[in-house]
């Protein structure tokens, strides 16, 4: 056997690894030598099939254990694992070969490769893949397949296949990293006071009711004070719309404080083990789908270059005319909301109009390149919150399609009035 290839140097940054289980179909029953993979100039191989598959000219390079459903269950031949080690900068936007190659000999089979796009993968996570394989032109390259028309049908319809397990390793961002850590210790604290005080608030909560009846008789006097504050919510309510000019920012200032409070005691709940779980079910699917863009691994994973933030703006916001409808009067009833309190609304407009041009720049930008800079003039200036912006930018994208097709509709009523008239005129029946 020919020396192998010198591999890349190893890396910590990143590293593929790629688990041969068998070939399938091939054109004839040669044994095939070896599958290399082969990746940013280096080659690295497997040793030969470890079984011969009963049928179809297919081989095995990985034997099942006792469940052929488990992924650890799978008995390797001991060289069916091929790895690949350099920056994962590198290896993410790289196409790699996988070719199968048999023994060189007169008249015998010509060797089958198969490429594939690493950036298809989720960094992290396996993958089960069974890639057509095609006959190795002599350049190196595939080869374009000649269909016969005189060749039976069942020779296509089980093209040769590679099927393997392909995984691409590589680490967070370093500030995700941090947020990561940060998050495993803050959860962690959190479980182990909770579990400390689990005892004491149990005390309080079950057994002291429990063994001091008597506690239950404060409950006589607390009923008819809530029946009086249900009782003085309609007058409260009065004076608020009379005097509501000047109560506004005390009401302002009590209901945020409010959301403070109520965002600080449920940002403690959800750190604790129930909250997590109530939590997980609407988190997990939308981290998923972030995670499978390609914006959401380049913010995750030292891919390459970090995403933009309008990159990532576009991952979440809608692309349907009436999502963009609903996204573009929100985000101009945010920024107009600044009236309400002139001053405190005016230094909200400084956080605020950033990010509306962000918004208005990942839903527009392609209409109107100019929109995301006159939504952050008009955020930022004085008195001028009250400029629609953002729907104007969806005037510019869909109202051009609305005015045709009005425009169409009011030619097709013009002519079916315009023969009305005719026939009404000539003295016949419309409808003759």
């Amino acid at each position: 056997m020919a020396p192998q290839p010198r591999p890349l140097p190893p890396s910590t940054n990143g590293r593929l690894v790629v688990k041969v289980l068998s070939v399938y179909d091939l054109p004839d029953d040669t044994q095939p030598s070896w599958v290399s993979l082969v990746a940013l100039g280096s080659e690295v191989r497997t040793g030969p099939p470890a079984a011969r598959h009963k049928d179809r000219n297919s081989f095995k390079f990985a034997i099942p254990g006792k469940s052929p459903v488990d992924i650890s269950s799978l008995q390797t031949s001991g060289s069916n694992e091929l790895v690949i080690s350099a920056p994962l900068p590198a290896l993410y936007p790289h196409t790699v070969t996988l070719r199968v190659t048999f023994p060189k000999k007169d008249g015998g089979a010509a060797n089958l490769i198969a490429n594939y796009k690493l950036d298809s993968l989720r960094i992290n996570e396996t993958k089960w893949l069974v890639l057509n394989l095609s006959p190795e032109s002599a350049g190196g390259g595939r080869e374009e397949e000649k269909k016969d028309p005189e060749s039976n049908g069942d020779a296509n319809e089980h093209p040769p296949t590679l099927r393997m397990q392909m995984r691409l390793e590589g680490p967070f961002r370093p500030e995700i990293s941090t947020v990561v850590g940060m998050s495993k210790t803050w959860f962690g604290t959190v479980d182990g006071v909770s579990d400390a005080a689990g005892s004491t608030v149990r005390s309080l909560t079950t057994d002291l009711p429990g063994k001091v009846p008597a506690l239950r008789i404060l409950l006589i006097p607390t009923v008819p004070l809530a029946g009086l504050g249900v009782a003085l919510l309609p007058v409260g309510a009065g004076i608020l719309i009379i005097g509501l000019p000047f109560f506004l920012p005390l009401l302002v200032v009590l209901i945020t404080f409010a959301a403070s409070v109520g965002a600080i005691f449920g940002s403690l709940y959800v750190s604790t083990r129930d909250g997590r779980a109530k939590i997980a079910p609407f988190v997990t699917p939308v981290y998923s789908t972030f995670a499978s863009t390609p914006a959401g691994q380049s913010f995750l994973y030292e891919t390459g270059p970090r995403p933009s933030p309008v990159t990532l703006a576009r991952c979440v916001l809608p692309d349907s005319m009436t999502g963009k409808l609903i996204a573009s009067l929100l985000i101009d009833l945010i920024g107009s909301s600044s009236y309400l309190l002139p001053l405190v609304g005016e230094a909200f407009d400084l956080s605020w109009a950033p990010t509306q041009a962000v918004l208005v720049a990942a839903m527009y930008d392609d209409v109107s390149p100019s929109l995301k800079y006159v939504a952050f003039a008009e955020e930022i200036l004085p008195f001028t919150d009250l400029i629609p912006s953002a729907t104007y930018g969806w005037l510019r994208e869909f109202g051009p399609g609305f005015f045709d097709e009005g425009k169409k509709k009011v030619n097709d009523l013009t002519v079916a009035v315009r023969g009305e008239r005719e026939a009404l005129r000539r003295g016949g029946s419309p409808t003759s």
